[in-house]
């Protein structure tokens, strides 16, 4: 597989909420990327969730608290935790999960 480059790629991302994948790994794994805008829906995953900024900052809801994370920043959000991305104003993220947990949801906004 050739280079690429992902912030540039999520850049051109135009709709919330909607990953696009952009390489399996080892068969059961992926990483996406996603555009954020506006409140997404309370969820859980089977297995656990990394998320990395790569642009502007994303307020995730989880376990009564609320994590802010920034660009250049992760997280790691354990399996069956309930949780809700949230986000002001526009945000990329790179995620990296166990294919299967991502699924098609409308956000809240």
């Amino acid at each position: 597989m050739p280079k690429f480059s992902v912030l540039k790629l999520a850049r051109g991302l135009s709709q919330v909420f909607r990953p696009v994948e952009l390489t399996d790994i080892d068969g059961r794994y992926h990483a996406f990327i996603v555009r954020y805008s506006g409140d997404y829906i309370t969820h859980a995953h089977d297995k656990d969730e990394f998320v990395y900024i790569l642009e502007g900052s994303l307020v995730v809801e989880m376990e009564g608290r609320e994590i802010e994370v920034r660009q250049g920043e992760a997280l790691l959000v354990p399996a069956g935790v309930k949780h809700r991305p949230r986000c002001r104003n526009n945000a990329l993220g790179l995620v990296v999960e166990t294919k299967g947990l991502q699924k098609q949801m409308d956000p809240q906004v």
